[in-house]
């Protein structure tokens, strides 16, 4: 499509542009065009043309009532004064620049509030015991942001916190699917598939949050808590001692590797 053609198809969708509200697009496409009357040499008719077109395309969107009551400023069209044109139209796309930024902020802000009240209901739900319920709340909420892997772990730890371990692994194995660098989630999703009985898809999620996590004697512990529930008990004495080495106060791996080292002997 030649540079002439294209520019007609951009000045001649500014009243559908405008109608359906896309104002930036609409101010950018008679931008554009006036920009190319202003650099390309035109033949007498082609510049009566676009001189119209401009004309109308200025006329349609200072029409608009939402354009009108957001700029305080005259969209005016005179031919030979193509410069003075292109000044208004940058100072009209930087106020809707900056009102489409205001409300993008705005609906942030009432979406994070919405999550909040929806969270809050669906722990109320958990806390009476109405399970049903709050699985009901917290699927609408994350239906409705599908790629946030901060809600659905939230949501997880809630339903972990609940003693609903099957909820609690579906939603952080999906959290985990979106942001599989969070070690955290890791330890979180184990701990749940351990009181699943899920023995061995809880050491493979133990072993991936210690391969993305620097040391940390409460994951070591959970570890051996999971080989004692397994009945692997060289693996929860050998776990106890990595979590007593990086922190030897830890008063509950000593009474891990303790009972490990006394299961242990009784089964040799």
């Amino acid at each position: 499509m030649s540079q002439l053609a294209n520019s007609r198809r951009q000045v001649s969708s500014i009243r559908t542009l405008t109608r359906q509200g896309k104002y930036l697009p609409a101010i950018q496409a008679l931008h554009d065009t006036v920009l190319m009357m202003l650099k390309t040499p035109l033949m007498k008719a082609e510049r009566d043309e676009f001189e119209k077109l401009i004309s109308d395309g200025a006329y349609h969107i200072m029409s608009d009532q939402t354009v009108r009551k957001a700029a305080a400023l005259e969209l005016r069209y005179v031919p030979g004064k193509e410069r003075e044109l292109l000044d208004s139209l940058r100072m009209l796309r930087d106020v809707f620049q900056e009102h489409f930024q205001q409300q993008a902020e705005e609906g942030m802000r009432l979406v994070r509030e919405r999550r909040e009240q929806e969270l809050k209901r669906g722990q109320a739900l958990l806390d009476a015991g109405d399970v049903d319920g709050a699985r009901g709340v917290f699927a609408a909420l994350s239906r409705d942001a599908s790629n946030d892997a901060d809600l659905r772990a939230d949501i997880g730890e809630r339903f972990l916190r609940a003693g609903e371990y099957k909820d609690a692994a579906d939603y952080l194995g999906d959290a985990i699917a979106l942001k599989p660098e969070a070690a955290h989630l890791y330890n979180s999703l184990a701990v749940a598939q351990r009181k699943l009985g899920r023995y061995e898809e809880a050491e493979q999620s133990y072993l991936k949050a210690a391969q993305r996590g620097s040391g940390d004697p409460h994951l070591l512990f959970n570890m051996g808590r999971l080989y004692v529930d397994w009945k692997k008990w060289d693996k929860a004495l050998k776990a106890a001692r990595g979590a007593l080495a990086l922190d030897p106060g830890f008063e509950q791996a000593a009474k891990l590797m303790a009972y490990a080292e006394k299961m242990l002997h009784t089964n040799a």
